[in-house]
């Protein structure tokens, strides 16, 4: 059997084919599965993007590890927002989108046969990416019960001799927990005891819909003795999906392992893209634009769990990421609510099944929608 062969089936996939389908029948559809944030990227950054874009010295391959104002830039931003002390020039490397540098660094880091400790629920590129790089992937579960943060003694006993690396994603998709130091460093210490690398998925790092800022995994540890790393997003930051630009920032060597992957992948991001990337972390900059980009999330969140309130539905609370993570109904499976309120109601909602086995009996809301298409489905959503 190809490893191809091996991957679970794309359940997203088949939600976009159900909604086209819908749609094509006349059914006006409002789509809350899809986390693409529904805003467009701040007009100032857009401006310079266009100006950029003119200058012939980024028609030519960008540096491999990313150009040196941006690696720079980063580490000013992860130095003011969160205390993180990284090296430009070791510690950094910029991506084309998070998604890429994540699904590369099994790569980096595996053989055949080596296992991956992946989170269940948790997003399905965890696993997707270990199976193609030849890895077993071992899910680890995420409960209510444990406020969706993973037992450090069940991590201990799925690791073994051959596992390679740990993932988590915080703060999380799809549930919005969060986590802290109190559960990455006894996980890096781990880590450490094991020989395996711990990675966080940080996409939603700067995702606070009340101005919190959640916890780094670099906070917590020492990404200069453990072997740490951590992928943030410009994504979620700046609604910059289409750009495709991301950072991976921690240990040299885990950095660089796999910078030496992606010589092999690809020749970078669009420098013009870099270098408006760096003037959105600029000092000043970057809080003001964060505070714009997330301003409609909180209004939308609200508006949203107050329907499923009225609805019966009970919500997982969180003020982290733009979705909402809440309960199906008694004696419906995620699959068949969600497909029940698609026919019914007209709205897309992803079944939690989609990220792992453990999301049963639970489905995902994006609040990536424009205001009126939130409070369209909203009034839907109280009549389920």
């Amino acid at each position: 059997m190809g490893r191809l062969d091996k991957l679970p089936p794309y359940l997203f996939a088949e939600i976009d084919a159900a909604r086209d389908r819908a749609a094509a029948q006349g059914v006006d559809v409002v789509d809350l599965g899809v986390g693409d944030p529904d805003q467009p990227t701040p007009k100032a950054l857009v401006d310079l993007a266009a100006a950029a874009v003119r200058l012939p010295e980024h028609h030519r391959y960008p540096p491999g590890r990313g150009d040196a104002r941006l690696r720079r830039a980063i580490a000013g931003f992860l130095r003011r927002r969160h205390g993180v002390d990284a090296d430009p020039e070791s510690e950094i490397l910029v991506l084309v989108g998070s998604k890429e540098g994540i699904a590369h660094l099994p790569l980096a880091l595996v053989a055949e046969g080596d296992n991956v400790l992946v989170p269940d629920v948790g997003y399905p590129v965890y696993t997707e990416a270990s199976i193609l790089a030849g890895a077993e992937p071992r899910l680890f579960p995420l409960s209510v019960d444990r406020a969706f943060l993973p037992d450090p003694r069940v991590l201990g006993r799925l690791a073994d001799a051959r596992t390679r690396l740990l993932w988590l994603n915080y703060p999380n998709n799809p549930t919005g927990a969060e986590a802290g130091a109190g559960l990455y460093a006894p996980l890096a210490e781990l880590a450490e005891a094991r020989g395996f690398v711990l990675a966080n998925d940080a996409a939603y790092l700067e995702v606070s819909l009340d101005g919190h800022r959640p916890v780094s995994l670099l906070e917590a540890v020492d990404h200069r003795r453990q072997r740490v790393i951590e992928f943030h997003s410009f994504s979620k930051m700046f609604n910059m999906t289409g750009w495709r630009l991301g950072f991976a920032v921690g240990n040299s060597g885990v950095v660089g392992q796999l910078a030496r992957v992606k010589q092999s992948i690809d020749s970078g991001a669009f420098a013009a893209l870099q270098e408006v990337a760096a003037a959105a972390l600029a000092i000043g900059a970057a809080d003001r634009l964060l505070v714009d980009v997330m301003k409609p999330y909180a209004q939308r969140r609200r508006a949203i769990a107050a329907a499923l309130a009225k609805a019966g539905l009970a919500v997982f609370p969180t003020q982290a990421t733009f979705y909402v993570w809440a309960r199906v109904p008694a004696g419906e499976t995620s699959l068949g609510f969600c497909g029940r309120v698609l026919r019914d109601l007209g709205v897309v909602l992803t079944p939690g099944v989609g990220f792992g086995p453990g999301g049963e009996g639970w489905f995902r809301i994006s609040l990536t929608a424009p205001d009126d298409r939130i409070a369209v489905a909203a009034r839907r959503l109280e009549d389920l």
